[in-house]
């Protein structure tokens, strides 16, 4: 393989995001023998429409495949949007719990009638380890193959908002909880942020994970107080975030310049009296996290709640209020906040379709959060399809959406478009978090994989980004020559980036080679589709572009690739290297 083509795919990626460099769409026809994908691509639709439509489908679903391309192009995004939140939802529980423990034949639905989680089990295997690897092996399963791919990436870009992680002991010996958890994210994408909160305030993954799970009223004699772990939390990254936000999620600055926090200490105190008194249920112990259910809502100890008045921005909780009436209004206080809007738009947003949002696209997004259009705050279903909607998510406006892949979803687009099956019996990628630096319910701590601001330090001249001549204000590229207020320049983030690093690049470059040059990886590829072209190296590229890049690829690279594939013998050695190379490349590295 040549050298030359070897691409240090985050490099260029990076430099390219930060420097916004366009990339140039063929605009050739693709001509294809009869029968194939291909074939009905050049028969029915333009290049055009089928680039969009990939383009709908990085952002809204784990990437496309030849069947999902092709059905995405037939309808508007709209139609796209509107069909997938029809679907019945893929549960991850059930599947968990079967593969944890053969024993286990689950059949009852995570949601029944009433449309509250059940319970299956409780919890019981003889390999805890092995329901932590059945966790992470459904939720492959069902980013690769399920058909309500939208909720399932809605699902996933919450579950970097509201963490809950392995990491702490002892989640990782209950893989099956996790994977309950995981499932009021999944039942919450298309509902109310409101309802959200409440289930996972009572979770148990939640309440072990940031230690509200047996949570006791101060002790006065023994001069113990409750711990403020989750009341702390569930403001800081759940809500309100730490300052005062206009609705375009910039920070309000007082008279000095200073920005406002949204709350005080005494804010974090009290709700945390607040968040006392829950527990496990059939728990032997109170506060024990070993012998209580992990597959049902927490339910309150009366005797450890504190049932003083309480304040909470300013507003009081009533003595002697029922504990459950108590967290009900101390969520809504959190829930009505303005800052939750532009807060928890621009993380959606991140996660679905820009690393780095402007100010109009998050008070557009923000907006719907306010008012769904019908008087209703904190529709997710609404602030979704306001995302994707969006002309910014389109690619119609002066400065378009960028986004840099996570390392992860990265490499699942790719299995995707391959239509990729397991070589074992279930669905497996060793080590995830040592490959990609994330998986599912793997993230080192609450703040997630990566700082939703996390700004990378170089750039194409290798100087650091505050020596650059490059600026962005409010999303919009400008040079040095340009008078621009220094209260304006706001630095580009790329969040992802973070873990987008050496070690971790090699690890998934090798990875990407085993999979396409060799017999040795995880999963087998069906190629056919692209082996049909691979007489004809134009009409193979023009497929490959569109599925992987959506028509992206640059007119460099193209070039660099068909004087490339001219060297090789075999079709499909040609197609595989062609594969590989653009998986690599800084061109796929970038979310179309």
């Amino acid at each position: 393989m040549s050298k030359s083509l070897f691409v240090n795919g985050i490099s260029c990626a990076l430099l390219a995001y930060l420097n916004l460099t366009p990339a140039v769409a063929s605009n050739s026809t693709v001509v294809t023998t009869a029968n194939s994908y291909s074939a009905q691509l050049a028969m029915n639709v333009s290049p055009s429409v089928t680039n969009a439509a990939a383009k709908l489908l990085y952002q809204g679903s784990f990437g496309p495949t030849p069947e999902t391309l092709l059905s995405a192009q037939q309808i508007t995004r709209q139609q796209w949007i509107a069909a997938q939140m029809r679907l019945a939802p893929s549960w991850h529980y059930p599947l968990t719990a079967q593969y944890c423990d053969d024993f286990s034949s689950p059949t009852t639905n995570i949601v029944d009638s009433k449309d509250t989680v059940s319970s299956i089990n409780n919890n019981k295997s003889n390999n805890p380890r092995a329901c932590l690897k059945a966790q992470e092996s459904v939720w492959l399963e069902h980013a690769l193959t399920a058909k309500d791919q939208l909720r399932q990436r809605v699902a996933f870009a919450l579950s970097q908002i509201l963490v809950v992680s392995s990491k702490e002991p002892p989640l990782a010996k209950y893989g099956d909880g996790l994977a309950w958890y995981y499932d009021l994210l999944v039942k919450h994408s298309f509902g109310n942020y409101r309802d959200l909160l409440q289930d996972v305030t009572l979770s148990p993954a939640m309440g072990v994970y940031l230690s509200m799970q047996g949570n006791r009223k101060a002790n006065l004699k023994k001069q113990t107080f409750p711990d403020e772990n989750y009341a702390r939390e569930v403001m800081q990254l759940f809500s309100i975030g730490l300052y005062q936000l206009d609705i375009s999620g910039q920070a309000i600055l007082d008279n000095q310049g200073n920005k406002i926090p949204s709350y005080q200490q005494a804010d974090v105190e009290n709700l945390a009296r607040v968040f006392t008194g829950w527990d496990l249920v059939a728990n032997k112990r109170y506060g024990n996290r070993r012998t209580g259910r992990y597959d049902t809502f927490m339910e309150l100890s009366p005797k450890q709640h504190d049932y003083n008045e309480k304040e909470l921005f300013g507003q009081p909780i009533k003595a002697g209020m029922k504990a459950d009436k108590e967290l009900s209004a101390s969520l809504d206080l959190l829930f009505n906040h303005p800052n939750v809007g532009p807060f928890i738009s621009r993380q959606l947003i991140q996660r679905l379709v820009s690393s780095n949002p402007s100010p109009e696209y998050i008070k557009r997004i923000a907006t719907v959060f306010n008012d769904n259009g019908d008087g209703v705050r904190g529709d997710l279903g609404a602030v979704v399809e306001a995302i994707l909607l969006d002309d910014d998510a389109q690619g119609t406006t002066a400065a378009p959406a960028l986004k840099l892949k996570e390392p992860l979803l990265n490499y699942i687009g790719f299995l995707r478009a391959f239509s990729a099956t397991p070589k074992s019996e279930h669905y497996q990628l060793r080590q995830l978090n040592g490959t990609f630096g994330q998986g599912a319910m793997r993230a080192d701590s609450v703040f997630n994989f990566y700082q939703s601001d996390f700004t990378p330090n170089f750039k194409a001249n290798n100087e650091p980004l505050e020596k650059s001549n490059y600026l962005v204000t409010n999303g919009v590229e400008s040079g040095a020559s340009t008078a621009i207020p220094a209260n304006q320049q706001i630095a580009r983030v790329a969040p992802e980036s973070q873990i987008m690093v050496d070690p971790l690049i090699i690890k998934q470059l090798s990875l990407i080679f085993k999979q396409t040059m060799s017999n040795k990886a995880s999963f087998n590829l069906d190629l056919n589709e692209p082996l049909a072209l691979a007489d004809n190296s134009v009409d193979m590229l023009n497929y490959l572009d569109q599925l992987l890049l959506a028509g992206k690829m640059t007119p460099a690279f193209r070039t660099q690739l068909q004087s490339h594939l001219i060297n090789i013998k075999g079709q499909k050695r040609q197609l595989k290297e062609a594969i590989y190379l653009i998986v690599s490349s800084a061109d796929y590295a970038v979310q179309p």
